[in-house]
């Protein structure tokens, strides 16, 4: 059968142009797809008039647009309570020490870098290498055979030319080998939370560390 189109219906664009001003152009809401239907049955061809078919189809594809808006409506309240439930556990974060993964540790004055790395499975030898500003080899802490599991790592400062490095960041580098194969491993350091920022919706949220700048809320992997 022949239908008009919606731009050769009369009285269409007068229903179209006493819409809600406010109203997003590209909606169309229920009052607005009835007087759609109306106007497009009255103006038919008599000859060859809408079968029962396609009168149902047109209204199930409405009410699939409609379920999906409502759908999509309802995921996005559920991810704002999510976000403010998570915002709340995480405020306990603030003033904790967690361990994050991140390739650049803090050596404290008179102190020590600490951190850590996961082993899939056990390793002949752990090495770990520690960066200057230029990125040479500033220090390396030779851990030796190491099983599967967390291996832990500390640093006191104490450069390869026995000298005692300034307090600040380092980028840390960690090696582990596995039947006779050298593979990099993500580095784990630890640092205080100072404070958290929310992201928008769908944005993760954002930790701030004492001494380690902003890191993702993904990337903390223990807190202590």
């Amino acid at each position: 059968m022949e239908i008009n189109s919606f731009e050769n219906i009369p009285g269409l664009r007068s229903i179209v142009d006493t819409q809600d001003e406010n109203k997003d152009k590209t909606e169309l809401g229920q009052n607005e797809f009835l007087k759609l239907m109306t106007v497009q049955l009255a103006n038919q061809d008599p000859l060859q008039p809408m079968e029962n078919g396609d009168f149902m189809g047109q209204i199930a594809q409405f009410g699939t647009v409609n379920g999906i808006t409502d759908l999509l409506a309802s995921f996005k309240d559920l991810a704002a309570n999510l976000q403010s439930s998570q915002a709340l556990q995480a405020s306990n974060l603030i003033g904790r020490q967690v361990l994050v993964n991140l390739d650049q540790g803090y050596l404290p004055q008179d102190g020590t870098l600490v951190g850590a790395a996961t082993l899939d499975s056990s390793s002949s030898d752990v090495a770990v290498n520690i960066f200057d500003n230029s990125g040479e080899v500033l220090a390396r802490v030779e851990l030796g055979a190491q099983p599967a599991g967390v291996t832990q790592f500390s640093w006191d400062g104490t450069t390869l030319g026995g000298q005692k490095a300034p307090p600040g960041r380092y980028r840390i580098e960690v090696e582990a080998t596995f039947g006779g194969v050298t593979e990099s491993i993500t580095p784990q350091v630890i640092d205080n939370v100072r404070s958290l920022t929310l992201g928008s919706l769908g944005k993760e949220m954002q930790v701030e560390l004492e001494n380690l700048g902003s890191v993702s809320f993904n990337q903390v992997n223990q807190i202590q």
